[in-house]
């Protein structure tokens, strides 16, 4: 028995044992959506392993600048496992084309696209969805779940709203009767 706790000692140098593993699974996690035709918000989302939160892009530079915030472990686990449930590993890199399984279009819809990165060294997935492209290989529900998780955790509709309300004065107010 002593034998085998010795064994377990080591007598490496401290500073080659490598940092754990984030339990993220990623390093950052990037969402990004360009205008359409209607009034979809352009933007870029980035998560980090760390819990930071950015949004950026026209929609946010035209209301006032980029918005930063941070989110709680718990909020990283959640986006962590659907980022897992996503399976964008299992997904081609585009999905824009005929040849990438579009079967029917709708035109002047956003184009979305996600991006893990995982570090130096390890594979990084790339998504991009056009909207109108639908087809029964196109992976349009997880796509949408995942953003729908990510934005449950970082309330990112929410503050899009916010920010195009801003963008409207006046939006919200009743015009008086004549």
């Amino acid at each position: 028995m002593l034998a085998l706790l010795l064994s377990a000692c080591t007598n490496a140098d401290p500073r080659e044992r490598t940092a754990p593993k984030a339990f993220t699974g990623f390093d950052e996690l990037i969402f990004e959506q360009t205008a359409c035709l209607f009034d979809c918000a352009a933007f870029e989302l980035a998560i980090f392993a760390d819990g930071r939160v950015l949004h950026t892009g026209p929609t946010f530079d035209n209301t006032g600048g980029p918005h930063e915030s941070r989110i709680d472990a718990r909020g990283l686990a959640r986006i962590a496992q659907a980022v897992r449930e996503a399976r964008l590993d299992e997904m081609r890199g585009s999905y824009q084309e005929t040849a990438d399984g579009c079967e029917h279009w709708f035109t002047d819809m956003s184009t979305q696209s996600v991006r893990v990165n995982r570090g130096q060294g390890a594979r990084s997935d790339y998504v991009i969805l056009y909207a109108g492209c639908l087809g029964p290989t196109v992976p349009t529900r997880r796509i949408n779940a995942l953003f729908s998780a990510v934005d449950q955790v970082t309330g990112t509709g929410a503050l899009i709203e916010q920010r195009k309300r801003a963008r409207r004065p006046n939006a919200g107010a009743v015009e008086p009767a004549k």
